[in-house]
C-alpha cells in the first residue's frame, strides 16, 4: 500500500497518468522511485498529500509555475500574495464575463429590433432613452470614400477604444454621426465614428451622451442604401418643419451573416432628435 504504480496513483487521486508525467517533467511532483530496468514510476502513499495541495492550489486558479515556486520557497507571505493576485484576476474575469453577458443581451435586443423594424424605408417616430458613446474623429468624411476606407476607420476606432480600456466585447453596434450644423445644411458629412458603452464607465475624452427624447428614425438595409436613407430622412424632416435639436446618428443595428469574405451585410437605423 505504501508504493503505488503511476496508474494506481492516478486513479486514487482522480487525475490522469499524463498529468502525473507532466508534474514529473517539470519537477513539481516526482516519483519516489523509478525502476532502472523497466522505467516504471512508483509513488509513495504519503505523496498524495502533496498532490492534494497541488489540486487545491489549481482549484484556486493558480498556474503550475506559481504552485511550484510556492512549494520550493515555502513562503507564506509569497503564497498570500499569489492568492491576492489570483483573486484580482478572478474579479477581472468576472467583469469581462459580465460585460460579455451585456453584449449578448444587446445583440439579442438588436436582432429582435431588426425582426420588427419596418422595411419600407419610411420615417417613424420613436422615443429613445439616453445613451452613451465613445466617439472618435477620423477627420475624413466617411461618405466620400468606399468600404475599404470604412474598414480602416473601424481599425482606428478599435485602436482608440482599446487605449481607453473599454471591453472589446462591446466593439459591435457601431455607427457614425452627422453633426447638427451639417444636417441643417443637408450635408452628408460624418467624420466621427462611435461605439456604444455602458453608464458604468467614467467620462473621458471621446465619451458623450446621446440625449433622451423623441427621434425620427428610418431603417435601411445595407451600406448601399444608407446615403439614400439619409436623404429621405432630411426631406421628411424639412418638409414637415420639425425642429432638429440634436445630431443625426447612423447606427448599425445588426450585422448579418454573409457568404462573402469581403462584404459586410448591415442593417441601419438612422435617427435624429426633433421637436414638433
Amino acid at each position: 500500500m505504501e508504493k503505488l504504480t503511476i496508474g494506481k496513483m492516478a486513479r486514487m487521486n482522480g487525475v490522469s497518468e499524463q498529468t502525473l508525467r507532466l508534474y514529473d517533467k517539470i519537477k513539481l511532483l516526482q516519483p519516489c522511485e523509478i525502476n532502472p530496468e523497466t522505467g516504471y514510476r512508483y509513488y509513495h502513499i504519503k505523496q498524495c498529500a502533496q498532490l492534494d495541495m497541488i489540486q487545491y492550489m489549481k482549484a484556486l486558479g493558480m498556474n503550475l509555475a506559481s504552485i511550484k515556486e510556492c512549494f520550493e520557497n515555502q513562503n507564506i507571505d509569497q503564497f498570500k500574495e499569489v492568492l491576492r493576485l489570483q483573486k484580482q484576476n478572478i474579479h477581472n474575469q468576472i467583469d469581462a464575463l459580465r460585460h460579455a453577458e451585456k453584449t449578448i443581451d444587446r445583440a439579442i435586443e438588436g436582432y429582435q429590433r431588426y425582426e420588427v423594424a419596418p422595411r419600407e424605408e419610411m420615417p417613424v417616430f420613436e422615443y429613445q432613452k439616453a445613451r452613451r458613446i465613445f466617439c472618435y474623429d477620423t477627420k475624413i468624411n466617411a461618405y466620400s470614400y468606399g468600404m475599404e476606407y470604412y474598414e480602416q476607420v473601424l481599425r482606428a476606432l478599435k485602436k482608440n477604444y482599446v487605449l481607453h480600456r473599454f471591453p472589446m466585447s462591446y466593439f459591435c453596434n457601431v455607427g457614425s454621426i452627422i453633426r447638427h450644423e451639417h444636417f441643417m445644411k443637408r450635408e452628408l458629412i460624418a467624420t466621427e465614428v462611435f461605439v456604444f458603452i455602458d453608464d458604468e464607465f467614467e467620462s473621458s475624452d471621446g465619451v458623450e451622451v446621446i440625449p433622451e427624447g423623441m427621434y425620427v428614425c428610418l431603417y435601411c438595409d445595407g451600406f448601399n442604401r444608407e446615403e439614400e436613407g439619409l436623404r429621405k430622412l432630411m426631406d421628411y424632416i424639412f418638409s414637415h418643419n420639425y425642429q432638429v435639436v440634436g445630431d443625426c446618428i447612423s447606427e448599425i443595428l445588426v450585422e448579418l451573416p454573409t457568404s462573402s469574405n469581403y462584404d459586410r451585410k448591415a442593417f441601419f437605423k438612422l435617427q435624429i432628435m426633433v421637436k414638433r
